[in-house]
Order: structure tokens, then sequence, then C-alpha cells
């Protein structure tokens, strides 16, 4: 075989720190843990093996709650990480928020692993806790079932199409007993459930609220507060924590799973964002509710006008902080809205429902002024940004100096156990948690006999015209050797479709591509249809797990580097004495790994990974990204990876 392995090079391992003086200790047995892991693992189908990865996990985690030490995990793939931290929190006797980056594993834990974990702990109470713009909102449910015309917030009718999936959200309301959008059996229209919901800031309250009693998210919360273990997502939590602790029950515990994605998260939820359509959608909202067009007119003027400078300050590349025409628009913005809010405030009302209506309109502009503060005094620590959406230009406002502000209003509170398949080495650091133990538990998968990691010879580089045309042609080759079973990443969207519209007419296996469907419905198909290929970008990259024979090749069109003006990571290159080596090299060496990671899932899983970029196999800084990649077979040799494809292949059609 022609391999490409790189120098061995021994992982780097933390220093142990000394044990800390233990500060409101919880006491939890090791012992009983263990045996309530047997105890579980014992009823899964086809489980009762003992995996000692999982156990030292356990272990650990048991040690971090009981001595309030904050502690990292890097657990591979398949050690079982899920139950390693739901024991220990369950046996805590004290409330523990469990977070998590995705929603696919915040399903699977409140699906899956709970319901397992309560079987033989009965008196384990468990709760899922999302944000209040998942609920249905009642309110607003029954105000557009006794109308005979829908209509959004702003007065505007609800076009035919929307009104039919609001009529069937109506219904919905009335049958299910969660009111979660995820438990929608259609694919919902944003518009449409914006119709049945709220935001945080457009809620009127529980107490004056003529439906607190029985609001979806209201009981959602109780049950939280009632409970032993919390599982939401890791963006509520960064929100609780901007709010000032205000969104989850109390707690002095918490496991971030999928820890590589915390710092990400709270940098941006610890920040803001506005729009300029955000300021025309308030005029709108305003209009109805106030005897002021001339004042309403000027919000939206506004945002207009920002609009536009955004678009010049854009066009000349200067995409980080404010132009002088773009700081000068903003303190217009700010007079206008802050008029706008104090018109709202002041405006009788005559009914519970035009209180409602109020509400509804003055939390978002109260929201979008206090953001429009925060972005003219931005600090020196905070990094305000250009990125362009669907629709218009945003600014962004993110949290560079993560460490200080953590120290202060988190870690002060709770001891937190951050685990995940790969953690970046600067995770720490980044977190202001330098010290911390920190544990590493491999996989118990056989990669080296399972897994094949493939870089192609002679290829051409990914910025060479030439590249396009071979990846086309490489894919070909191996969907066919793997009769379909592909998951293809792509690190940009329009090259994705480019390329999967060039493969589909070339291969007689279906092609599903992300976009198309729903990305829970595109993972079923792919599940479901063992020869199918999935064309995606950034979002399945990680929190995918398709075991089993519909998944025997991952391909990865280039190494995941941030493209050089990103905002964000100029920002942070400008603040480093090494930018390629602590901040371009360690992203993309950790979205390489959660990529090649979605490929063995199982014990019996068996596949190849194809990297499309010579870089690996052949960059003075490959060993760098070798060290967070399982320990795969690797071969440049394309003969060879055809026939392992074939006859994973010819094993899974002969079943």
């Amino acid at each position: 075989m022609n391999s490409f392995d790189p120098d061995v090079e021994e992982p780097d391992v933390l220093d142990e720190v000394p044990e800390r003086q233990l500060r409101d200790a919880v006491g939890i047995d090791v012992a009983e843990a263990l045996a309530v892991l047997d105890r579980v693992s014992a009823r899964i189908p086809g489980g009762g093996e003992i995996r000692e990865g999982q156990r030292q996990m356990l272990t650990g985690v048991v040690t971090a709650f009981t001595t309030r030490e904050p502690t990292f995990i890097e657990a591979g793939t398949g050690v079982g990480k899920s139950l390693a931290y739901l024991i220990p929190a369950a046996l805590a006797r004290r409330r523990v928020v469990v977070a998590t980056a995705t929603k696919n594993l915040q399903d699977q834990l409140a699906l899956n692993d709970a319901p397992l974990l309560q079987r033989v702990l009965p008196a384990t109470s468990v709760a899922v806790l999302k944000g209040k713009q998942n609920y249905l909102c009642r309110l607003k449910v029954v105000e557009n079932a006794g109308a005979d015309q829908l209509s959004f917030d702003d007065g505007s009718a609800v076009p035919v199409s929307l009104a039919r999936q609001v009529r069937r959200l109506v219904r919905f309301a009335q049958e299910t007993e969660t009111g979660e959008r995820d438990d929608v059996e259609f694919d919902v229209d944003p518009r449409a459930w914006r119709s049945v919901s709220v935001s945080a800031q457009e809620c009127v309250g529980r107490a004056t609220c003529p439906q607190g009693h029985n609001c979806f998210h209201e009981l959602a919360k109780d049950r939280a507060q009632a409970a032993d273990v919390v599982i939401v997502n890791t963006h509520l939590y960064a929100s609780h924590l901007a709010s000032g602790s205000m969104l989850l029950p109390e707690h002095d515990l918490v496991v971030f799973d999928e820890a590589h994605e915390v710092p990400d998260i709270f940098s941006a939820l610890l920040g803001t964002s506005l729009s300029p359509s955000r300021l025309v959608a308030l005029a709108q909202s305003a209009s109805p509710l106030i005897d002021d067009e001339v004042l309403c007119d000027s919000v939206r003027r506004s945002g207009e006008s920002l609009a536009r400078v955004l678009e010049e300050q854009f066009a000349t590349d200067q995409t980080s902080g404010l132009s002088p025409a773009t700081r000068e628009e903003l303190d217009v913005a700010r007079a206008v809205l802050g008029a706008l809010v104090e018109a709202l405030r002041t405006t009788p009302v005559d009914s519970s429902g035009a209180e409602a209506r109020r509400a509804r309109a003055l939390g978002p502009a109260q929201h979008a002024l206090t953001d429009l503060t925060r972005l003219l005094e931005a600090t020196s620590g905070e990094l305000v940004y250009l990125t362009r959406s669907d629709r218009d230009l945003v600014l962004e406002l993110n949290v560079l100096d993560l460490g200080p502000r953590l120290r202060e209003d988190l870690w002060s509170a709770v001891t937190p156990v951050l685990t995940s398949a790969t953690l970046p080495d600067s995770l720490a650091p980044r977190l202001g948690l330098t010290g911390a133990t920190s544990l590493q538990v491999p996989s118990p998968f056989d990669y080296r006999s399972h897994a094949l990691l493939y870089v192609p010879e002679d290829f051409p580089a990914r910025n060479d015209e030439r590249a396009e045309g071979a990846i086309v042609e490489e894919l070909i080759t191996l969907i066919n050797a793997a009769g379909g079973r592909t998951l293809a990443l792509f690190t940009n969207r329009t090259v994705m479709a480019r390329v999967a519209e060039a493969v589909e007419r070339r291969v007689s296996t279906p092609i599903l591509v992300q976009g198309t469907l729903s990305r829970q419905r595109l993972i079923e198909e792919f599940r479901e249809t063992a020869e199918a290929s999935l064309f995606a970008v950034t979002s399945f990259w990680q929190g995918v797990d398709v075991p089993g024979h519909s998944l025997s090749l991952v391909t990865i069109d280039r190494l995941p580097f941030a493209v050089p003006n990103d905002p964000l990571a100029v920002a942070r290159r400008e603040r480093s004495s090494n930018p390629f080596v602590e901040v371009d090299l360690p992203r993309a060496t950790m979205l390489l790994a959660q990529g090649v990671g979605r490929l063995i899932r199982s014990a019996q899983d068996r596949g190849v990974v194809a990297v499309l970029d010579t870089r690996l196999a052949e960059a003075t800084y490959r060993s760098q990204l070798f060290r967070k990649l399982p320990p795969m077979r690797r071969t440049r040799t394309r003969s060879q990876v055809v026939e392992f494809l074939e006859a994973i292949r010819d094993e899974h059609e002969a079943v």
C-alpha cells in the first residue's frame, strides 16, 4: 500500500493539576454509578457488553461532580458519552443541566438515552427545555382560531398557502401535549410558525397573559424546575447567561456535550446582531398600534438608509468595524427607535388582546434599541462585523475575550464537565478554564481494520481550475464502487450544488442534496434508502449519526480552513503571535475530525474517508491534522479504495 503516514508523534498530555479543596461536595458513589451503568447496558438491544472507556469516563464525571473540579473529557466515537454523564447526573441528588450543541443530540438524549436510564432509575425526572420561539403561543393560536381573515402582526393579510398551514397549526394546538415545533408532522413555513409563536421579547408574560396558566413554554419551564436532569441546547444556555441567568432553573452542575462548539456559540449569543430589515419590520408592526405614521415612516426609512450605507461599506471590503456613514446612520436609528419605543409604551389599550399586540411590538423594539446602543459602544474585547444573510447585510457583534466574562459570571457559580469526541487544545484557555482537569478516553472501534483514509495522487490543487471536474470524476468512481451509501461533505454550498448536479447525471443511485428537504427529512431518507448519497455542507459535518449499511463512504472536498477575509478569523489572527498555528490550523483540524467522524458509528461499520485535498498528504502541517483523526490506515491508491468499497457493497447486498 502507498501510505502517507507522517512521523509518529506522541499525543500531548496536560500535566495533572493538584486536587483542589472540596467546595459544596456532591455525594455520588462510584461503585453505585458503575452498577447502574451495568444494569442500563443490559437493557440495550444487543448490549450488555462492558466498555472500559465508558466506565472510565463515568468515573471521571463522578469525580468532577464530587470534587467540583471543572473537567474536559475527550471521548472517542463509540465510548458511550451520553450514559457516562447521564448516570452521574441522575445520582447527583441535585439538578444537573445537560447542554448539547445540536438538536440531533438533544433529541437523542430525550427520546432514547434518558428513557433507557429511567427504566433502571424510575425516580429520576428528566425534562427538555427549548427557547420560547420553539413553542406554540396559545394566545396567538386563539387569535388566529377566531379570525375570519388571518393577518400578520403588522396588519398585512396572510397569503392563502400560508393560511392553510396556520389553520393546520391551530388544529395541532388542540392535539399536542408539548406545543413544540419539532412535533409538527409537516414542514412548516417559518412565516406560518411565526403567526402562532412569539420570541422572548414579544411575550406578554405569564402573569398578564390570558393564556399564561396554560402556556406551552411556561409548562415546559415548570417541568424543568421540578426535574433532576434538564436537557437544553448550548444556544439556550448561552442566552441564559446573557439574560443574567434568568432562563433556566437554578443549578450548579452542567455538562456541555459537543463542547468544541461552546466558544463560538457563546461568543455569538453573548454578543448581538442587527439587520436593516429588522427596523423596517418594527415600523410595520407598530404602525397599526400608534397614531403617528410620520414616526413609523421615520423608522422604516432609517432601516432603508442603514441598508444602503451597509452595502456601501461592504463594497469597500470593510467587513469589520463601523464606517463613519454607518455609525451616523446608527445614531439616527437609535433616536427614531427610542421615540417609537416611547410612543408604544404610552399608547392606551382597551383590551387584553390589544395589550398583547402592543407587547409583541414593544418588546422587540426595546430589544433592538439595546442592540443599537451596544453596537455603537462596542468595547476592545468585542468585534463588530458585517455578514450577508439571504435578505440583507447584518451587523454582528461577537465577544472575543470569553474567559474573563465566563470566569466571573459562570464558572464561579457552576461546575462544568465539557466533553466531545474531539476537543481542541485551545478550548480551556478560550473558556477561561486553564488548569482544569483533562481526561482522554480512546474510541473502542477497530479503525485500522475497518476504515481507510484516502487522498488521491496527482490530484489538482483545490484552487486549480481543473479541481472541480476532478472532484466530479472521483466521486462518480467512488460512489459507483460503494453502491451509493455516500455522505459527500463540502465547504461551499455553490460548489456542492454544481458537483451534485454533475454527479447525479452520471450515477444510477439516488442523490440527495441539502436544501431540497428539511434537515431531519434528509437524514431519514438517507438512513432509509440504502443506496442513496447525501451531498451537504456545514451543519452536516457534525451531529449526523448514520450507522450501518446506509453509509460506507465519506468524502470531503477540501480541508476546512476559514476563508482569508472572514472577519472573526481576521480578528483572532490579529490577536495571535502565530495566527496559522493558533487560529487557522486548530479550527480546520476540529472541523476535519468532525467530518471524518461521520463514517464509523458502530463496531460493525466499515468504510472509506476520501479527502480530495492533497494538502492532507503533503503539507508540512499534516501531522497536526492527524493528531485528532482516528487511527485509520492511509492510502493514495485508488484501486485499493475501489476494491475495499466494492467488497463492503457486496457484503451489504448479500444480506
